[in-house]
């Protein structure tokens, strides 16, 4: 019966030794298990981060757009208020012309009337 719990407990030792070696390569690795959820950490915020910049991304794509959009129609209303200045230029000349011709009219009036009155 020692023989036999002799037996058992030697296997019992072997399997601690095992274990115990085990353990020991375990422990060995836990810096790489630590720096592999570094890692998996740091892709994880990679990841985020690159979500993220992609959303600036299309945010400032149509910010561009916009912008573009806005240019275009200052440009136009920019051609509009030229033409506009350009009428009011010829209009405004029309006037001055059409005003010296009534002060003429009216001072060839003046004469005819200072005729007319003499003439009578």
């Amino acid at each position: 019966i020692l023989t036999v719990r002799t037996r058992f407990l030697a296997v019992r030792t072997r399997l601690l030794a095992v274990k115990t070696m085990f353990l020991a390569v375990g422990t060995r690795f836990l810096p790489l298990r630590t720096r592999f959820l570094q890692v998996r950490t740091r892709t994880m915020f990679l990841v985020v981060r690159t979500r993220f910049l992609a959303v600036k991304t299309r945010f400032l794509a149509m910010w561009t757009r916009f912008l573009a959009v806005r240019t275009r129609l200052m440009a136009v209303r920019t051609r509009l208020l030229t033409v506009r200045t350009r009428f009011l230029a010829v209009r405004t000349t029309f006037l001055a012309v059409r005003t010296r011709l009534l002060v003429v009219r009216t001072r060839l009036l003046a004469v005819r009337t200072t005729f007319l009155a003499v003439r009578t």
